[in-house]
């Protein structure tokens, strides 16, 4: 069972998240058939197919209509939840990543009729299955209910790409492809921007001001150790 209600983020921002993962992160190869768990007996259920068409080049995120079907397990749903917090715990003036919703993030991707992520979704799921073997081989009812102790000694396993135990390194590229994901996410987010001190673009009234003292001594900097002298008019 779930440790907690999971908030449910609205489908535009996960398409966005979605969208924007998708021009930036390439996709993993299939794991072979061995690494794959499918099949009636899947510890965490058996997911919805994925359906739907993909999205033209340019959806309209305002009024989204999205023409596939969320496929995740309510217990996968609950590992993904539990696996986002120990990649991104609540940090100062920030959520976790489950309380801003990146587990539905997480369902969103998998679930989604393209091919980079289709190939995801194997590799996901598969490490997904083999975290929860491993927690209740260990005597734990679900790695979403497992003590903190419990979930890090299963993940330390995959999550160090210096020490992968032998036989794992298929997980350990599933994990770490993830953990890219949901980092993402996390700070292309208004709190997860907020915590980096990002603003964006600012309008400014009036003449430009130029660039800061600060600006105007890191380019000096990088500039020396270029060779390279400062442009004429900074």
């Amino acid at each position: 069972m779930s440790r907690l209600r999971l908030p449910e983020t609205d489908r535009r921002t996960t398409l966005k998240w979605l969208l924007a993962g998708l021009g930036a992160t390439p996709a993993l190869a299939a794991c072979s058939p061995s690494q794959t768990s499918t099949g009636p007996d899947l510890l965490l259920g058996v997911p919805n197919p994925v359906s739907g068409r993909p999205y033209g080049a340019d959806p309209d995120l305002m009024n989204p209509v999205t023409p596939w079907d969320l496929t995740m397990t309510p217990a996968q749903k609950d590992l993904v939840s539990a696996l986002v917090d120990l990649v991104v715990p609540p940090m100062d003036n920030a959520p976790s990543g489950s309380a801003l919703g990146l587990q539905n993030f997480v369902d969103e991707w998998v679930s989604s009729p393209y091919e980079q992520t289709q190939a995801d979704r194997e590799n996901l799921f598969a490490m997904f299955e083999w975290l929860e073997r491993d927690v209740r081989s260990a005597g734990g009812a679900s790695f979403a209910s497992a003590p903190e102790t419990q979930q890090t000694g299963a993940l330390d396993q995959i999550a160090w790409s210096d020490r992968v135990a032998d036989g794992l390194e298929p997980h350990a590229a599933a994990f770490d492809r993830f953990r890219n994901l949901v980092v993402s996410a996390y700070f292309a987010s208004e709190p997860g921007s907020a915590w980096l001190g990002y603003i964006g673009n600012q309008p400014s009234m009036g003449d430009y001001a130029g660039p800061t003292a600060e600006a105007l001594e890191h380019l000096q900097s990088a500039l020396n150790e270029l060779g390279l002298d400062m442009p004429e008019g900074l």
